[in-house]
């Protein structure tokens, strides 16, 4: 059956969008003062290194730039290796508990592990969702928006990616629903021009902790990168993706959005980011807030960190993980856990290659081949 389409079906689209290539070197020439056949040239010296780098990639991690030298460079991994190296890494028949988010809440919630509230699950279908009330038709949405207390209700959908198709629900008056920038709808277009044939999560919105909430006022979420050896947790890398203006969720294809490279043992900020490849600007400041970014710590990050190891550790056999953490006025809870985890985010962040020996040896002792 195929997909219905809803208001949503063109941010995949503006997720995979990239400038052209003929912009982007024609961007990079001006601002490095090189030729576009010298910096073409660069990249044809690492194409065939076992990062399996597009020219692409080349500019989007800006690796035309001569703070970086050739076995730099080749540290660098393209986004199309994800897949290939996740499922050599982790038992695949735990892909449903990390992407069906309703399950892998269910899994952690009876394990102590604090993860958002959920208030409802909309499923046209036929599966039942335990304790959770099942929201199945346009009625039914009715009933339970005209009985909240209190909004924003945060609705994303169960297995969806990149947050395409979340929005919030500010409000319900005389069977209108109030989506924010997307408008107002009846309950009957709620059902069928948003949601489609999805099944949805309806949230409490994360309250942010006070330090954060002078930043943003929806959610931003500490990204970790986890390897489970043989005897430990490994977490090389942690950012953090910060959601800007009217953005309500914190994804980096969202056009304003900052990322920022954390210390993994004290939680400080490095570096802070905003855009990608020649356009990309290095901050130091939150640029709407004024707020200061570079050099600060992150809320309860020692108990972030334990929860991100008590969650690696209870999803281990998924040996290459990553989680999304947000941190509430009482601490840290698991927004989502995810088999594998994008290479570039950690690599623009950073604007370091994520194939540091350490990574390429874990990812060997899995049976990745690295081949040029």
């Amino acid at each position: 059956m195929t997909q219905e389409a809803t208001i949503f079906s063109d941010q995949e689209n503006q997720y995979h969008r990239r400038s052209s290539m003929a912009a982007s070197l024609r961007l990079a020439s001006q601002k490095t003062g090189k030729t576009p056949l010298s910096m073409v040239f660069d990249y044809w010296k690492v194409r065939k290194s076992i990062g399996k780098l597009s020219i692409g990639d080349f500019f989007n991690y800006r690796l035309y730039e001569d703070r970086y030298s050739k076995s730099d460079r080749e540290a660098f991994v393209s986004d199309s290796l994800h897949w290939p190296i996740t499922d050599l890494c982790s038992d695949i028949t735990w892909r449903s508990n990390t992407e069906d988010k309703w399950l892998s809440y269910e899994l952690l919630n009876r394990h102590g592990l604090r993860t958002p509230v959920t208030l409802a699950v909309v499923d046209k279908g036929l599966r039942d969702y335990g304790n959770h009330l099942k929201i199945s038709d346009a009625g039914s949405l009715g009933d339970f928006l005209g009985k909240v207390e209190s909004f924003p209700i945060f609705a994303k959908p169960n297995r969806e990616m990149a947050s395409f198709g979340v929005f919030i629900v500010t409000g319900f008056d005389n069977g209108i629903a109030s989506l924010g920038e997307q408008g107002e709808f009846t309950c009957e277009d709620v059902m069928e021009k948003v949601i489609g044939e999805k099944c949805y999560l309806f949230q409490e919105l994360i309250e942010n902790h006070p330090e954060i909430r002078k930043l943003t006022d929806f959610t931003p979420t500490v990204r970790t990168m986890n390897l489970v050896d043989n005897d430990r947790i490994i977490t090389p890398v942690t950012l953090l993706k910060i959601p800007v203006g009217e953005n309500i969720a914190d994804n980096y294809w969202r056009e304003g959005n900052l990322l920022c490279n954390l210390n993994p043992d004290s939680g400080e900020i490095l570096r802070v980011i905003r855009g990608k490849g020649p356009e990309m600007e290095e901050l130091e400041d939150h640029p709407e807030t004024g707020a200061k970014l570079l050099g600060l710590a992150w809320p309860y990050w020692q108990e972030l960190r334990a929860l991100n190891e008590a969650c690696a550790r209870f999803f281990a056999p998924v040996r290459y993980q990553s989680l999304d953490i947000a941190v509430a006025p009482d601490g840290p809870l698991v927004v989502e856990i995810n088999s594998g985890g994008s290479f570039e985010l950690p690599q623009l962040a950073s604007a370091e290659g994520f194939l540091s020996p350490e990574v390429s040896r874990f990812f060997q002792s899995c049976g990745w081949v690295p081949r040029s």
